[in-house]
C-alpha cells in the first residue's frame, strides 16, 4: 500500500496550504516577537552570537575564543548577524520554527499516511513554545536537521524511486551531521537509522542497506568539509580538531555532575523524567491518547517502525544530558505530535469524526493543541519577559556608558545572566575567554531547576591564565551579575588576585537588578556618574570593589 493511500485520498494540497497558514500564525506569535524586541531571553544565545560576529570579522571559535560548544549554531547565525543583526537572526528563527512544524508533518505522512501530516505539524505549532520557552538557543536551532533527518531516513525506505531513496540518503547524513554540530545529543538519530536497516535486512535488501550507509555517510562527509571550511581557509583544522575533542570533554564532565550526585546516569535518568511530564502534560496526554489501541487490527500505517524510532531517539536525547532544561524539550516534541496522530489512536479518531466539516480540518487539531498546551503558556509567558527584562537592562547598561567606553577596548562579563554585553555594547573579552563559567569556574549542577551545590573556582591554571589575559588587556567595563549567588556562592570571593585586581583598578558606575557595572578608574569620571540615576532596582555593594 502507498503512503499516500493510507488514511487520505493521496496528498490533499488544500489542506497542507491550510496548515501552512495556521502553523505560520503560531510560529509568528511564538518567535516573531524577537524581531520587533530582539532581547537575549536564553543568555546561551548571546553566547553563540559572539562566536558568530568573530566569524563575520574573521577570527574562528576554538581559535580566538574559548569554546564548550559545537560550531554549527555558530556558523549558522554568522551570514544572518552580519547582514541585519538580531532582528534578521529572529526573522530567519520564525521561518525556522514554520520548518520544523512542516518537517513534524512530513514525518507523520511518511509514516501514517498524509491526512496525518497536516494534523502533526498544526499540534506543533501549537506546542512549540512550550519546548522553547520563547528562545533561539542551541536545542531549537537543533531541532529543524534531527526530525528532517529522520523524515529523509523514513522516505527513503518507504519510496519506490531509486532516484528518490539515494537523495533522501544524502540528505539524511548531511542533515544528521549537521543537527550534530549544533547540539551533540542529536547523534541518536542512529538508533533510528540503525533500525531502518533491521527492517531492510530482515526483508533481505542488504544492497540497499549498503546503498543507503555510502549515501548517508557521503552526505555527512559533505556537511561536515562546509563546517569545516572556514577552519581549512585559515590553516586552524588542528584547531578546530582539538576545539571538538574539547567540546566533548566538557560534554563528559557536565553529564558526571548529575549522574555522580545522583549515584548513577540510570538514577539521574529516571529522577529527571517527572520534569517532562510537569512541562509538557498536555502533549504527553495527547501522545498517550495517540497510543490508544495499540493493538486493534486494523489497516497497518506504511511505517509505524519509523515513529516508535524517532520517538525513541527523541526521548534519549532529551535524557542523554541529564539536566532536563525545558529548551531540551524541543528535540521531544515533534516525536509527541506525530505520536499524538496515529490514525489508530483517540485524538485521530476526534479529528476524523470532525472530518466531515472541511473547514475544521485544521481548526479541530489547533483548538485541540491550544486546549493540550494552554496550562503552561502563562509560565512560558512570564519567563520570557522576566529574562527579557534583564536583558534590557544591560542594554541600558552599555548605553549610557556608550560615550565614555573606548572603541576597541574588551568588556567582561561575570556570570550568565550577563553574556549579552558583549553583543550589547558592540566589544569582545579582554582574551580567549569571554564567558567564565566552565572555564574559570566548575560547570553548573542544576537539572530541572533543582543544585546540588554552589559552582566554584576551577582548580588547575585556567584561572591563573585567565587573570593573566585581564592584566594584559584591562576590559573597560566589568559586568558583575547576581548569576553564581543565585547558583549557591560566586567563585569570585574565592578568586583573591581577581577580588584585588576589580577592586583597586575599578569603580562602580550602575547598579540595577542583578547587575552591578564598574568602569575602569581611568575612564569613570565621579562627578559624571555621581549624579547619573543607577537605576530603581536597589542592590548591596559589590564586595569586591570594597576597600579592603
Amino acid at each position: 500500500m502507498s503512503v499516500g493511500a493510507y488514511g487520505a485520498k493521496g496528498f490533499d494540497r488544500r489542506t497542507w496550504l491550510a496548515a501552512l497558514v495556521v502553523v505560520a500564525l503560531f510560529h509568528v506569535v511564538w518567535e516573531g516577537h524577537g524581531v520587533v524586541d530582539p532581547a537575549f531571553r536564553n543568555p546561551d544565545v548571546a553566547g553563540i552570537a559572539y562566536n558568530a560576529r568573530l566569524l563575520v570579522s574573521g577570527g574562528l571559535p576554538y581559535v580566538d575564543s574559548a569554546e564548550i560548544k559545537p560550531p554549527g549554531a555558530f556558523l549558522l547565525f554568522a551570514p544572518f548577524l552580519a547582514v541585519g543583526g538580531m532582528r534578521l537572526v529572529w526573522a530567519v528563527a520564525t521561518l525556522w520554527g514554520i520548518a520544523l512544524s512542516l518537517a513534524t508533518g512530513a514525518l507523520a505522512a511518511t509514516c501514517f499516511g498524509q491526512r496525518a501530516g497536516p494534523r502533526a505539524a498544526v499540534l506543533h505549532a501549537t506546542w512549540a513554545v512550550l519546548a522553547t520557552d520563547g528562545d533561539i538557543n542551541y536545542s531549537f536551532w537543533m531541532a529543524l536537521p534531527f526530525t528532517l533527518s529522520a523524515a529523509c531516513a523514513c522516505s527513503a525506505v518507504t519510496t519506490r524511486s531509486t532516484k528518490h531513496r539515494r537523495i533522501a540518503w544524502v540528505l539524511c547524513g548531511a542533515l544528521a551531521l549537521f543537527a550534530v554540530s549544533i547540539k551533540p545529543s542529536a547523534w541518536t538519530l542512529l538508533g533510528v537509522f540503525a533500525l531502518l536497516a533491521a527492517r531492510e535486512l530482515i526483508q533481505r535488501r542488504a544492497a540497499v542497506v549498503l546503498e543507503a550507509y555510502v549515501a548517508g555517510f557521503s552526505g555527512a562527509l559533505l556537511a561536515a568539509a562546509l563546517i569545516a571550511l572556514p577552519y581549512v581557509m585559515r590553516g586552524e583544522l588542528k584547531a578546530l580538531a582539538l576545539g571538538l575533542a574539547n567540546v566533548s570533554t566538557f560534554g563528559k564532565e557536565y553529564v558526571s555532575v548529575v549522574a555522580n550526585a545522583y549515584g548513577g546516569r540510570l538514577h539521574a535518568m529516571f529522577a529527571g523524567l517527572p520534569c517532562l511530564a510537569e512541562r509538557l502534560s498536555g502533549p504527553i496526554a495527547f501522545a498517550l491518547a495517540g497510543c490508544a489501541g495499540l493493538f486493534e487490527r486494523r489497516a497497518r500505517s506504511p511505517l509505524v517502525l519509523g515513529v516508535v524510532a524517532f520517538s525513541l531517539a527523541a526521548l534519549f536525547g532529551v535524557a542523554y544530558t541529564l539536566r532536563f532544561f525545558s529548551h531540551d524539550d524541543a528535540q521531544l516534541l515533534p516525536a509527541l505530535a506525530v505520536v499524538a496522530v496515529r490514525p489508530q489512536g483517540l485524538v485521530a479518531a476526534l479529528l476524523d469524526w470532525l472530518t466531515p466539516f472541511p473547514r475544521l480540518a485544521v481548526v479541530a487539531p489547533a483548538l485541540l493543541g491550544v486546549g493540550a498546551g494552554y496550562p503552561d503558556y502563562r509560565q512560558r509567558r512570564d519567563y520570557v519577559h522576566f529574562m527579557g527584562e534583564r536583558d534590557h537592562m544591560v542594554e541600558a547598561i552599555c548605553d549610557r556608558l556608550a560615550p565614555v567606553l573606548p572603541p576597541k577596548e574588551p568588556v567582561l562579563a561575570w556570570g550568565w545572566h550577563a553574556w549579552s554585553v558583549y553583543e550589547h555594547c558592540g566589544r569582545r573579552a579582554p582574551g580567549r575567554v569571554f564567558k567564565v563559567l566552565a572555564h574559570v569556574t566548575t560547570l553548573n549542577t542544576n537539572t530541572c531547576n533543582n543544585g546540588f551545590g554552589p559552582i566554584k573556582l576551577r582548580d588547575g591554571p585556567a584561572p591563573a591564565r585567565f587573570l593573566r589575559e585581564l592584566e594584559e588587556h584591562p576590559p573597560s567595563l566589568f559586568l558583575w551579575s547576581n548569576y553564581f549567588e543565585e547558583m549557591g556562592s560566586d567563585p569570585l570571593r574565592q578568586f583573591d588576585e581577581l577580588e584585588r585586581f576589580v577592586a583597586t583598578r575599578y569603580a562602580i558606575v550602575d547598579v540595577r537588578g542583578p547587575f552591578v557595572a564598574m568602569l575602569r578608574a581611568d575612564l569613570a569620571n565621579p562627578e559624571r556618574f555621581a549624579s547619573a540615576s543607577v537605576g530603581t532596582s536597589p542592590r548591596p555593594t559589590l564586595r569586591p570593589c570594597d576597600d579592603r
